[in-house]
């Protein structure tokens, strides 16, 4: 079975700091997207379990990040 999630976030700055400081730890079955009009991460893989595990990674590390980027600006 063939498995391909995306996980898209705010278009604009916030979603942008996001994905770039999560672009680091990507898998080779992963792409990040930063566009004008969309911010994204897409996963594919064949195991449920891998889809399951990556994307609770990934919010992890997208709550995180946020809650960093808003407490810097906070203290700006």
């Amino acid at each position: 079975m063939k498995i391909k999630s995306t996980l898209k976030l705010p278009v604009g700055q916030r979603g942008k700091t996001i994905i770039e400081s999560l672009k680091p730890d990507n898998l080779a079955n992963m792409e990040s997207k930063t566009l004008s009009d969309e911010n994204s991460i897409t996963l594919r893989t064949e195991k449920l379990s891998s889809l399951i595990s990556v994307t609770d990674d990934l919010l992890m590390n997208a709550k995180i990040a946020e809650d960093l980027d808003f407490s810097g600006a906070k203290n700006d």
